[in-house]
């Protein structure tokens, strides 16, 4: 049996057309399970308030409070923060985007020490910015 040229074209198109699908899904697939994979390890880091050394396990507030700070603000991605940085007042997570600002919660002396949201800031970017409107006098 002899195939010719057209069909030769249209095997070879098919065949192409099938790689880009599985690779497709395959790029997605992979795409997903690394996404679940930093969740879990986002979530792990906070699973509580204390380090095994003793320290305050600052991540832990901010797991806890993760949905607040979503609903608040269009911040996304909370799980890639570059740094946690102590302040005097509490402590600061930077992100790429963003600054997530926790301040110390006056708790008795029996207790862990315990950090309250207070200010979440997104950095601005130009297509973010709404035009200002103006009245008729300018």
């Amino acid at each position: 049996m002899v195939i010719s040229a057209p069909g030769k074209m249209f095997l070879v198109t098919c065949l192409l057309f099938a790689l880009c699908v599985s690779l497709f899904f395959v790029v997605v697939s992979m795409k997903k399970n690394e996404k679940i994979l930093q969740r879990e390890n986002f979530i792990r880091r906070g699973q509580s308030r204390q380090t095994e050394a003793g320290a305050t396990n600052h991540w832990y507030f901010v797991v806890r409070d993760v949905d607040k700070i979503k609903a608040i603000s269009d911040v996304r991605n909370i799980e890639r923060a570059s740094r946690i940085e102590k302040t005097a007042t509490g402590f600061v997570v930077y992100g790429v985007d963003y600054e997530i600002v926790f301040d110390r919660v006056a708790v008795p002396s029996s207790e862990p020490e315990d950090y309250a949201l207070a200010l979440v800031k997104r950095r601005l970017y130009r297509w973010d910015a709404k035009p200002r409107s103006y009245d008729d006098k300018g």
